[in-house]
C-alpha cells in the first residue's frame, strides 16, 4: 500500500493543478487534495505524492517556485 505525503499547499487551485502537471511530466505520481470550502472559497489545496517520491518532488517544486517568482511582474 502506498503512503501519500503532503509536499506542498496553496490557496490557489490553478497553481496546484499546474504544479501537479509539472510533477506528472517528470513521472512523479501526484494528486491534488482540494480542501477549499466551495461556498466561501477559503481553505487550501494540498499536493500529495507517494512517500518514495517525496525528495524528487520537493526538488521539482523548488525549481517550479523559482521559475514562478521570476515571471511575476513587479509593480
Amino acid at each position: 500500500m502506498v503512503k501519500w505525503i503532503k509536499v506542498f499547499e496553496t490557496p490557489d487551485v490553478f497553481k496546484a493543478e499546474l504544479l501537479k502537471n509539472e510533477l506528472l511530466t517528470h513521472e512523479v505520481m501526484a494528486v491534488v487534495l482540494n480542501r477549499k470550502d466551495r461556498n466561501y472559497l477559503w481553505g487550501w489545496c494540498e499536493i500529495q505524492v507517494p512517500d518514495h517520491q517525496e525528495s524528487i518532488a520537493k526538488v521539482i517544486i523548488d525549481i517550479f517556485n523559482q521559475n514562478d517568482s521570476e515571471t511575476k511582474p513587479t509593480l
